[in-house]
């Protein structure tokens, strides 16, 4: 039992940091476009200093066409990145453009003749920074970051001649030490900002949710149906309004009491949801009526699912001996119907239910109505 809640809990933690890094994405793809055009500026400011520093043609020529040819694939990479739809793939493609800029400060930097040890220190303090800035997972800044300093500081140590050893122990000290602290700051806004991430989804699911029945409001109902509505007919799939209501519930109300009914309601809606996958929803709309939102499920399949809900309902047992059941309308979507419409075909397919004789299934679409029960 221990380890099925705790794969439910490593499942809830994952769909968390999803959600989490979805809205990582969001805020970077906005500003992404920013970044580029800066980085594009500075890269054209090196150039300037490059060329004062390096007097040969053949070389000013290389450094010319390999900074333009960067700012060119920035500029085409940033609109990439506001396509990109995961978090992973964003940071992928950030972490290997700073790879390339890396290798890029590298690269120039050998074409040098004799290059400041501080001046160059200076840069790759700087590309720490720039690492550190642009939206990324903390791990691939860590190892950027990492790299690049270790392969300017070999460099230097077997390049640049007359080295003073204290210039270089400084310049190690110094990059260490903005790596940690960057680090140190990025983790710890990451932690922030996914805690108070997951104390406003907390509120929103809590604010989003029936407390008895922990089934989703009418007005969650609303915008997860419009949602799917939408998503289906874009891509041409079924979806389907299912309307539930739990028979005789004032009766067990009247003879064993009010508590009686909370939990046969609470019963209904768990095991209702037991038998429906993620991407469905359930919803309390009042009273013992719920109503079920099924996308990319025919009438057919939605029939046969909720023969299933209803053998699953039939089959709770309550304090006592009590059973339960529950009548159902179900109707799918067609080519013009609305939120509204729908909502109320179902519901008039449930009543019709109730009316031949309850703890049935009745279905509608444009073409087909019918009632149905199974034994």
């Amino acid at each position: 039992m221990s380890t099925g809640r705790e794969k439910q809990a490593r499942e809830e933690k994952k769909l968390a940091r999803v959600r989490f890094e979805a809205t990582k994405l969001d805020a970077a793809q906005r500003n992404i476009h920013v970044l580029a055009g800066i980085a594009s500026v500075t890269n054209f400011l090196l150039l300037l200093c490059d060329l004062f520093f390096i007097r040969e043609q053949t070389q000013r020529l290389i450094i010319g066409v390999l900074r333009y040819c960067f700012s060119i694939l920035l500029i085409l990479m940033a609109l990439r990145l506001q396509r990109i739809k995961t978090f992973s793939g964003f940071s992928a493609v950030v972490s290997i453009l700073e790879a390339l800029a890396i290798l890029l400060f590298l690269s120039i930097l050998q074409l040098y003749d004799s290059p400041d040890f501080m001046i160059q220190s200076m840069g790759i303090l700087l590309t720490i920074l720039i690492v550190f800035v642009v939206p990324n997972r903390w791990e691939n800044m860590l190892a950027l970051s990492i790299i690049a300093s270790v392969a300017y500081f070999l460099y230097a140590y077997y390049r640049i001649p007359n080295l003073p050893p204290r210039e270089l122990l400084a310049a190690v000290f110094y990059a260490v030490l903005m790596i940690v602290l960057c680090t140190v700051k990025t983790i710890g806004t990451d932690r922030s900002a996914q805690q108070e991430f997951a104390a406003k989804s907390r509120l929103e699911q809590a604010s989003a949710r029936d407390f008895l029945t922990n089934a989703a409001t009418r007005e969650r109902l609303e915008e997860e149906a419009r949602r799917w509505m939408s998503f289906c007919r874009r891509q041409g799939l079924p979806l389907c309004f299912v309307f539930a209501d739990v028979d005789d519930l004032k009766h067990i109300n009247d003879r064993y009491g009010h508590a009686m009914g909370d939990t046969a309601l609470r019963e209904v809606a768990a095991t209702m949801r037991s038998q429906l996958r993620n991407s469905d929803t359930i919803a309390r709309w009042g009273g013992d009526e719920f109503v079920l939102i099924l996308p990319n499920v025919s009438l057919q399949n939605a029939v046969l699912l909720l023969d299933r809900v209803k053998k699953a309902v039939n089959a709770v047992m309550l304090e006592g001996g009590v059973t339960v059941s529950c009548s159902f309308g179900v109707v799918q979507m067609g080519p013009e119907s609305d939120y509204a419409q729908m909502l109320s075909a179902a519901d008039a397919m449930m009543y019709r239910a109730k009316q031949a004789g309850k703890g049935r299934v009745n279905f509608s679409d444009c073409a087909d109505s019918g009632n149905y029960n199974s034994n």
